[in-house]
């Protein structure tokens, strides 16, 4: 982590430098933009990891702790169940990632490119715009002994009582099945992304030419440059599956939580002093994450060496009859995890309607709307503040990235940016979020929108500049060019043409910022102080209550938002110039 941050700040003061004239520094709106970026990346992140230190040895004045002490670790310490929790904490977060990079893989080596690839991809869509916590009740409610899968299994046996078998299991295999569901999509979104960047067609023809195979070529030649390109995706699926809260609540153990719920339940404990053992905590969670990330990158370089040595081992062309059926095995293992993602989505909405749903009926006896009108009563603030949340984050998030692409066209390749801009999702949340709040806190600042806003727009940013990077790429500039041969303006070019023919990539984009917002747990609870209550926030509360058809009914518009605003932005055409520019 101090190499990290070392590299990060010889890298800007570097490009201080280099930026600086002679006499004075110019000043221009990119530039401007561009370094607000990295102050909005940055700031939190080094704010956040400072604030942990002083209270983790015992120093924090506003509590009454004035001088520096270990009682912050002896507390720590002194708590039960640690070495459960991180037992937890790296199967769920290690299984998890490797199930979802391992979906990934199948992806490429089987349906990346093909006609199934592509409608697997328009059925993913709802399960990426989705957010964790709505889908991990509805894998809850799917897999549960009185769920709809049992159900479906006991149906001809004409069974009256559930089978008992705990869920959540006690070792984590429920929560890393669930993270696996969840950031597979994910994955596949950016290994497609950056096979849109590789000259996929020639080297496609050119090992046909030599005698491969279409599944060989993919093997040998896509997938060892495809994983690279997606190392650091990779990472921050990693540091999430370690540090997730809200799923882990739903679809961890309850009697030893993972480190990161334990972490939370300090931090929101009604002892203050209870934050000290808390920082301690999030030091050392980050400190996990960075090892395990560490080791991870590692054993990935390994594998990709000992896989390029394998290729230039074996050149000759195999039969590719056996490819074919490992293809045939990986579609219908990818079908089939599609299928579970959107039957838990319909658990969710049926629940939600449901007046009374007994085992072993498939469907509910009776249906109504009893439940809604009883959680909408309710839930009007939470959604109210939800909506405009994630438009402000979401709106910003695309400006922003709007402005750095536009930065980098002017200086070419902005190489520490991409560190700058994975820093925070490779960081746990509930690590420099809670000394972020520690930070913010002793500035002067009050916990509430503000400080959200910010928490949210870190996480919001990287995703809206990744899912824009392939398209914005791919862009043909001799459009561009001959405009402004004709005499616009670069801000005219960028609105009157590259923006208009972008309208589906900048809507989509728009809408993953959007549901990224929709499903921050940690920095709505930490940095808004309990004073923003969203959807998420509410969903989580009435998930340990008594009536699941509520927590459906908050589930249902957790889940439904970012998927009407996910399809609302697919439905937007083609871009095209509206009029030509006129002389």
């Amino acid at each position: 982590m101090g190499a990290t941050l070392s590299q990060l700040t010889q890298w800007l003061a570097e490009r201080w430098r280099a930026e600086r004239p002679a006499g004075r520094l110019a000043l221009t709106p990119a530039r401007l933009l561009r370094w607000a970026v990295l102050l909005l990346l940055l700031g939190p992140t080094a704010l956040g990891l400072a604030g942990l230190v002083a209270p983790a040895f015992g120093l924090w004045p506003a509590l009454g702790f004035e001088e520096v002490s270990a009682i912050a670790w002896q507390r720590w310490w002194a708590l039960p169940g640690l070495a459960d929790g991180l037992r937890l904490t790296l199967v769920s977060g290690i299984g998890g990632t490797l199930l979802a990079v391992l979906l990934t893989m199948g992806w490429l080596a089987a349906a990346a490119g093909t006609r199934f690839g592509e409608r697997l991809e328009r059925l993913l869509a709802p399960v990426l715009a989705m957010p964790h916590l709505a889908l991990a009740l509805g894998l809850l409610w799917l897999a549960a002994p009185s769920g709809v899968l049992m159900r479906l299994l006991l149906a001809p046996f004409e069974v009256l009582a559930p089978p008992q078998y705990p869920l959540p299991d006690a070792h984590g295999i429920t929560l890393a099945l669930g993270l696996a569901l969840k950031e597979a999509p994910f994955l596949m979104l950016m290994a497609q992304t950056a096979l849109s960047r590789l000259p996929v067609t020639a080297q496609l023809q050119a090992g046909q030419a030599l005698g491969y195979s279409i599944p060989q070529l993919r093997w040998r030649i896509l997938m060892p440059q495809v994983m690279r390109a997606i190392a650091l995706p990779i990472g921050a699926v990693l540091a999430y599956s370690l540090a997730v809260v809200d799923v882990a609540q739903v679809l961890g153990p309850t009697r030893t939580p993972t480190l990161a719920v334990r972490l939370v339940e300090l931090w929101r404990d009604s002892d203050p002093s209870s934050r000290l053992p808390a920082s301690v905590g999030a030091l050392l969670l980050a400190l996990l994450v960075i090892v395990v990330m560490a080791l991870g990158a590692a054993v990935g370089r390994y594998l990709l060496n000992r896989h390029r040595d394998w290729v230039l081992d074996n050149p000759a062309p195999r039969a590719a009859v056996r490819k074919g059926q490992r293809g045939r095995v990986i579609r219908v293992l990818l079908g089939t995890v599609t299928a579970v993602s959107l039957l838990a989505f319909a658990v969710i909405a049926v629940q939600s309607l449901a007046r009374s749903w007994f085992f072993p009926s498939l469907l509910p006896a009776r249906w109504g709307l009893e439940s809604w009108q009883q959680a909408l009563s309710g839930l009007g603030g939470a959604f109210s503040n939800s909506l405009w949340l994630a438009v402000l984050v979401a709106t910003l998030a695309v400006m922003l990235s709007v402005a750095v692409f536009e930065r980098e066209r002017e200086v070419g390749r902005l190489r520490g940016f991409v560190v700058c801009l994975y820093l925070p999702l490779l960081l746990p949340q509930a690590s420099f979020l809670f000394g972020f709040q520690v930070g913010w806190l002793s500035l002067g600042a009050d916990p509430g929108w503000v400080g959200v806003v910010i928490g949210h727009l870190l996480f919001a940013l990287p995703y809206a500049w990744l899912t824009l990077a392939g398209p914005w790429a791919r862009f043909d500039v001799r459009l561009e060019q001959a405009a402004r041969l004709l005499g616009r303006s670069r801000l005219e070019v960028l609105i009157g043409i590259r923006l208009r023919l972008m309208l589906r990539p900048l809507a989509i984009s728009w809408a993953v910022a959007f549901a990224v917002s929709i499903a921050q747990y940690v920095p709505t609870v930490v940095l808004g102080g309990g004073r923003v209550p969203t959807l998420t926030t509410e969903t989580l509360a009435l998930a340990t209550g008594a009536d699941p058809r509520l927590t459906a009914v908050a589930a249902c518009l957790q889940a439904c938002l970012p998927l009407l605003i996910f399809l609302l932005a697919r439905a937007v055409p083609a871009g095209r110039a509206l009029a030509p520019i006129r002389g």
